[in-house]
């Protein structure tokens, strides 16, 4: 009969209790049941953060959206645009029901401005006095949405652009074919001719639930990249860098530390109510419903 050493038994003991559920470990029931207790549970999943809406009033100023002067908020960041007269000023060619199914399709967020903001735009003279409430879209919205309804493919270009390739990122990408001699850039896709600020715009691919945030057509070198199988990547920058250059910068928010003489209501009441007229105003889908201009 063999002997069995201590240091054999130690070690099948061990390895019983480690394993005495096994189809094939060596416990096959012969292990005595563990007086541990089972481990517990892992914690439960935190939810999802999220944030109170941001009550602060911002540094009041004006951006250029379209070439036209837009009052805004710059808050965290990020100019937040008064959506009022984006309408009136900026989008005067479409109806309420185009705007807001473009909204609809692109997912556009539209704010209610926080009590000290309106009474900020109507001390200024941007809103009359009796307005209710007025709606903030960030610049980075308000470009996509003049970018679909403004600057959308007008007529096929068959012909091939003679560039270098380029690509950008911004909401869904795209790469196209850029001519710095003529300023501008080919969709590879869709063979549409765009400037470099709008082609940063112009995409074919589609997002959801994404959260857009800072962007500003106007700095579109940054955005505009020359694509990896460029030979010569370096000059390629360098004609997009002497671009950017002679081109113009949009105006920047200010802040305006005077009022403004503020407008008598009969003359922005008709200004208003000239481009936007129906009884028909729908809502911002899911987010807030606007105050048709024509009542204010």
């Amino acid at each position: 009969m063999d002997v069995v050493t201590p240091h054999i038994t130690s070690v099948l003991k061990t390895y019983q209790a480690s394993a005495p559920r096994s189809l094939q470990g060596p416990g096959s029931g012969r292990a005595e049941p563990s007086g541990e207790a089972p481990p517990p549970p892992p914690p439960p999943a935190a939810p999802p953060i999220l944030l109170a809406a941001d009550t602060v009033l911002g540094e009041r100023g004006e951006t250029l959206l379209e070439g036209e002067p837009i009052s805004c908020f710059s808050v965290g960041g990020e100019r937040r645009l008064c959506l009022p007269q984006i309408l009136t000023s900026v989008l005067t060619d479409f109806t309420l029901e185009q705007i807001n199914r473009v909204c609809d399709d692109l997912q556009i967020y539209c704010s209610r401005c926080t009590p000290e903001q309106l009474h900020e735009l109507k001390s200024t003279g941007v809103l009359p006095k009796s307005a209710p409430s007025c709606g903030l879209i960030t610049q980075t919205d308000a470009e996509r949405l003049c970018a679909a309804l403004l600057h959308g493919p007008t007529a096929l270009r068959p012909h091939k652009l003679s560039g270098f390739r380029v690509y950008h990122e911004c909401f869904g990408g795209g790469r196209g074919v850029c001519a710095p001699d003529q300023n501008l850039v080919q969709c590879l896709e869709c063979r549409m001719l765009y400037t470099p600020r709008r082609f940063i715009c112009h995409s074919h691919g589609t997002e959801h639930r994404t959260c857009h945030w800072g962007f500003d057509s106007s700095r579109w070198r940054r955005f505009l990249l020359v694509a990896e199988e460029e030979q010569d990547k370096e000059k390629c920058k360098a004609l997009l860098d002497d671009l950017a250059e002679r081109e113009t910068p949009a105006l920047a928010p200010v802040v305006i530390k005077q009022p403004s003489q503020p407008l008598k209501r009969k003359q922005v009441c008709q200004n208003l109510s000239h481009t936007v007229n129906t009884d028909n105003f729908k809502v911002f889908s899911f987010f807030y419903r606007l105050i048709p201009i024509s009542n204010i």
